[in-house]
């Protein structure tokens, strides 16, 4: 009997012995298991931050956010950063946010788009978020030592920020959109909202309770303007003829 299960031992061994040097030996097995290598050159290692306000096609862009985060609820998230003077158009942002006691206004929220690069510089993808607005705002200390700090500098406290979010909505996109895109979409999202005169509705005028940052397409130089200091002032910069169209 004891030889037997010596055998069965011996036996089993082998077996295991052969199916580890197949394995070895041939390469495409190991690939199967292991799937594609990465490297730092295939793999996210950078994130860009693009906020727009909404209503608008003034965008920034920011390289300065260390850190994209999860909050509970559908199109929720948080950035994370050190403050920085780079990005004090977006302070403003959400100053005018997080003071907006208004639960129903789309006039403080803005889109914002997180690009994912490689470490070769490569565009992975882009997570969109859109009407976007402010639900919490601090700055904290990082003073632990078990915490990898954003910044390269020997210190034993770093001083952070963290924006929290609360959009309408969240897509996922391949090929991120342009400013081009944008601009499209603006004018497409302004029509039937202007007011015509004459029989000819081809011609449009501007809304006569404008207030400061309002946009308006004028169909009569072909042109996207914004309201400035009392008086339109054209952004998109796409000339049409300099007189009415007959």
């Amino acid at each position: 009997m004891r030889n037997r299960q010596i055998a069965v031992i011996t036996i089993t061994s082998v077996a295991v012995l052969l199916g580890i040097s197949t394995v070895y030996s041939n390469p495409e097995v190991l690939q199967a298991y292991a799937g594609v290598t990465l490297s730092n050159d295939n793999v996210a290692k950078t994130i860009q931050v693009r906020v727009t306000p909404s209503g608008t096609i003034n965008e920034n862009t920011y390289d300065s956010f260390s850190r994209v985060g999860f909050v509970d609820g559908a199109g929720n998230f948080l950035l994370e950063s050190v403050p920085s003077k780079d990005k004090r158009p977006f302070y403003e942002l959400v100053k005018k946010s997080i003071e907006d006691k208004n639960p129903n206004t789309v006039n403080n929220r803005m889109h914002v788009s997180i690009d994912l690069f490689s470490g070769d510089g490569e565009r992975i993808q882009s997570l969109e978020y859109r009407d976007c607005s402010i639900t919490e705002y601090f700055v904290h200390g990082v003073d632990s030592k078990g915490k990898i700090f954003f910044l390269e500098e020997d210190g034993t406290i770093e001083i952070r920020e963290v924006t929290k979010f609360s959009c309408v909505s969240f897509t996922l996109n391949i090929d991120p959109i342009t400013a081009k895109t944008t601009i499209d979409e603006t004018i497409s999202e302004l029509k039937g909202e202007f007011d015509h005169t004459g029989t000819d509705s081809f011609f449009s005028n501007a809304p006569s309770n404008s207030v400061e940052g309002d946009l308006f397409y004028n169909s009569m130089t072909n042109t996207l303007q914004r309201y400035e200091n009392g008086t339109w002032v054209d952004i998109s910069g796409v000339g049409g003829p300099p007189s009415p169209r007959r």
